[in-house]
């Protein structure tokens, strides 16, 4: 048996406390002989006898309670062998996420993890070869004890770059590469879901001593309860006679357990409060909170800030301006209700077209998301091809017919479509609002009770084979049909706008419908903030002209140099990875435009819940790896540790044996001095 302490022993010093006490107490008597008592005499002499027995007996237990201890706080181990002796390298695999930032029961997660890495650190020998992998530090090379503990100093918590199975397999890999045969990995780890997501079958290599501790992560015990800011959006608002009432910004926030019933959620620009709110939110729950924001504010960059509790790396949001969120529209022809729906809507941008545009120099629908035709438009064939072109890289189309006197263009066959016009008189049917495509875009809710504008004269296609009926009438006459074309999509409204629609015009449906056609596909494709550390492309909240060099991001102090990527789509993405590392707001500039793009990047909320996979004993069996596991006391190192916990409790429990035995001679002793006197 070894101590992981042994420091500690010199407290067995104070068991010559006990005995000082006791030997001071038998003090010398003096003997006086008197005649006729020598029963008397017998009887005290055995009582003398018996009381140092009892004396004897109270010292034996007081100094074995303190032995024990003593030896409990030494930290003992039942192997003979001292901590790490005949590995010739270990590597400390550390989940220094941002979940172990949490106060247990024990103390904060990294801190007690850190604590046990040390004392494993410092039983190691000297010339035991070391490695540290952590979520935010890697080491390259083999290191002593001494050297990896002093890098220890400096770990904190930061975002989960790696899942176990990365960890697992670059252990693998350093053990074939170095040919080390005696190999520990010891993992610290509160295995929350994310960080166990990709765990797969692996072959068990006998010269890697896999060890795993587990800190369990129980959101109750978090201190102050945990509110997660998990999405922000914007939702455009219109009244009923389509005049524009501004953006809402709505975010959502979830109640991922402790003692928090209040959420408070303020919106910040330029170090002003634009709205702030309070709502009351029950155990696992999700409120919405909302609020309208200027055009003259939105488009500056935003932050969400969530009010303090007991896990605060989810509690903010830096968003991107929404001025750069924009749809840029291209528009052949005119109309009165489009030109209202522009000035209404901030989300869209006009650019008006000419066929004359398509002899230019260079393609005049570059930089356009969508474009839309009003009445006849008659294009050469060098047009159309380029037009089609478009169409197939992504770009969305929006075709009105016109009246009898002119015909759209047909983007397949570069023909005019066939058809006939029919007098309809019938209302617009509101299954077709119930698309998908339509979802979420109307603030009241459909119902059969909901007037529904009228129709009165519609275009009937030839042929609707290669067509999708979106919309249609009462009596079954399709009004809204689409079709892709490769990575693009073409609609058809088959009405014409001035004579066969203008009751929809008129109404409360056509600023929502006609918007999300135009601006469905691209608004997907800008999101309002980006993620750090997410290992993927994050697209970008505006067109940036690239072509595939690098371009720099500016901000938090310091410059770096980004990959820029243009999809199929036209859509221009960049890589996050080590770059940036600091959530915020950056400044996204490319060589080849003038002005710089804002960007929010913002720490995953991948561990936002807080809570351990109840599940991970199946899947480490399931990954065909034998772990020797334990869960962490925040007191004992784990390198060794099914005997230590153990040992330890002993010793706890024999010091408060002895302690108690103590107790109960004392007091048998305190009873019969009393019955003596009586």
């Amino acid at each position: 048996m070894h101590f992981q302490q042994p420091n500690m022993l010199w407290g067995l010093l104070l068991l010559a406390i006990p005995l000082l006490i006791h030997l001071f107490q038998f003090h010398r008597t003096k003997t006086i002989y008197f005649p006729g008592v020598f029963r008397l005499t017998q009887r005290l002499q055995q009582a003398r006898q018996q009381k140092r027995l009892q004396h004897w007996l109270v010292l034996i237990a007081r100094m074995l309670g303190i032995a024990c201890l003593v030896l409990a706080f030494a930290m003992p181990s039942c192997n003979d062998r001292q901590v790490g002796k005949g590995y010739s390298h270990v590597v400390l695999l550390v989940d220094n996420g941002f979940s172990m930032s949490v106060e247990g029961l024990e103390g904060q997660h990294l801190e007690q993890a850190k604590s046990q890495a040390y004392a494993i650190l410092r039983d190691l020998p000297a010339e035991t070869q070391v490695k540290l992998m952590s979520q935010t530090i890697q080491t390259d090379v083999w290191m002593s004890p001494s050297q990896l503990t002093t890098l220890l100093d400096t770990l904190t918590v930061g975002p989960q770059r790696f899942t176990l199975a990365d960890w697992i397999d670059r252990v693998v890999v350093m053990q074939q590469e170095s040919g080390v045969r005696n190999l520990a990995a010891v993992l610290f780890s509160d295995v929350q879901v994310g960080f166990l997501r990709g765990l797969r079958k692996v072959q068990n290599n006998p010269n890697i001593d896999w060890r795993f501790v587990q800190f369990d992560l129980t959101p109750t015990e978090v201190k102050g309860g945990n509110l997660s800011l998990d999405s922000a959006w914007v939702v455009s608002q219109f009244s009923a006679d389509n005049q524009s009432e501004g953006l809402l910004l709505k975010a959502s926030v979830s109640h991922r357990g402790g003692d928090v019933k209040k959420a408070q959620l303020q919106l910040m620009v330029d170090g002003k409060t634009l709205f702030a709110q309070t709502k009351d939110i029950g155990a696992e729950e999700t409120v919405v909170f909302e609020g309208l924001v200027s055009a003259a504010d939105i488009a500056k960059p935003m932050e969400l800030r969530l009010g303090p509790d007991g896990f605060t790396f989810d509690n903010s949001l830096f968003l991107h301006p929404i001025k750069t969120w924009q749809t840029t529209v291209g528009i052949f022809g005119s109309d009165r209700a489009l030109d209202a729906l522009f000035s209404a809507q901030p989300l869209l941008k006009k650019r008006v077209l000419s066929v004359g545009d398509f002899t230019a120099q260079g393609n005049s629908l570059d930089g356009l998301d969508a474009l839309v035709s009003i009445g006849a438009v008659k294009l050469t064939e060098s047009a159309s091809i380029q037009l089609k072109q478009k169409v197939e890289e992504g770009l969305t189309v929006l075709q009105f017919i016109p009246s009898a006197s002119g015909l759209p263009l047909d983007l397949v066959a570069q023909r005019s479509l066939s058809g006939s016009w029919k007098k309809t008189d019938q209302r617009m049917a509101m299954t077709g609002l119930n698309h998908p495509i339509f979802q979420g875009v109307f603030a009241e809710r459909l119902s059969d009770k909901i007037q529904m504008p009228e129709i009165q004269s519609a275009f009937d296609l030839g042929s609707t084979a290669d067509f999708e009926t979106i919309i249609q009438l009462d009596g079954g006459q399709p009004l809204l049909v689409s079709r892709n074309i490769e990575n693009g999509t073409q609609w058809l409204w088959l009405s014409d706008l001035q004579k066969g629609s203008q009751q929809f015009l008129n109404s409360g449906w056509y600023l929502p419908i006609v918007t999300q056609l135009l601006a469905s596909k691209s608004i997907q494709e800008k999101p309002l903030y980006g993620v750090l550390f997410s290992k993927q492309l994050v697209a970008l909240p505006a067109p940036m002209k690239t072509d595939e060099r690098a371009a720099q991001l500016i901000g938090q102090g310091r410059t770096s140099v980004v990959e820029l990527q243009t999809n199929s789509e036209r859509h221009t993405s960049m890589y996050v990875g080590a770059e940036p590392s600091i959530p915020g707001h950056y400044q996204l500039k490319s060589p080849l435009e003038k002005n710089p793009v804002v960007m929010s990047f913002n720490w995953p909320r991948s561990e936002s819940d807080l809570q351990s996979d109840g599940d991970w004993k199946t899947k480490f069996d399931q990954a065909g790896i034998s772990w020797t596991s334990s869960q962490s006391d925040g007191k004992t190192p784990i390198l060794q540790n099914e005997p230590l916990k153990v040992l330890w409790r002993l010793f706890i429990w024999g010091a408060a044996f002895f302690f108690a035995v103590e107790v109960l001679l004392l007091f048998m002793q305190s009873r019969k001095k009393s019955q003596e006197k009586q």
